[in-house]
């Protein structure tokens, strides 16, 4: 970040807080809606997990179950996690992909001229010789 635009941050924030920071004097009304807010405190549910009614039922399957349970979290999860990392993946090559696709086309937009130019230039050569032969 260059020191200009720091600069320029640093002025927005003192207007910012200039206009909605100034104090207010006996007799004035707040309207607290006019504060800028920039986090939010929110209060979660409470909630606790019953770690004995779980661990009965954990203790009441079967290994084969456990297994079969061990299997369909890491399915589930391992499915979860390729489904949003092939997105990701596929946006980064798309990106990736497109500056180089946009130079390679440039490079043989570039050689196709050049070689239209050269056979443009053989054949007319060729034209003219067989016109002066011919003479």
């Amino acid at each position: 970040m260059s020191a200009d635009s720091k600069h320029d941050l640093a002025g927005k924030v003192d207007a910012l807080v200039g206009r909605y920071g100034a104090t207010a004097k006996p007799g004035d009304s707040v309207d607290d809606r006019n504060i800028p807010v920039l986090t939010e405190i929110i209060a979660a549910p409470e909630w606790e997990p019953l770690p004995e009614a779980a661990s009965t039922v954990l203790n009441n399957l079967s290994h084969a179950e456990v297994d079969q349970l061990s299997h369909a979290i890491f399915s589930r999860v391992y499915g979860r996690i390729d489904r949003e990392l092939a997105g990701k993946l596929e946006e980064r090559i798309a990106m990736a992909l497109a500056h180089q696709i946009h130079l390679v086309i440039a490079d043989v937009i570039t050689d196709l001229r050049q070689d239209i130019a050269n056979e443009i230039g053989d054949a007319v050569n060729a034209a003219l010789a067989d016109h002066l032969r011919d003479r």
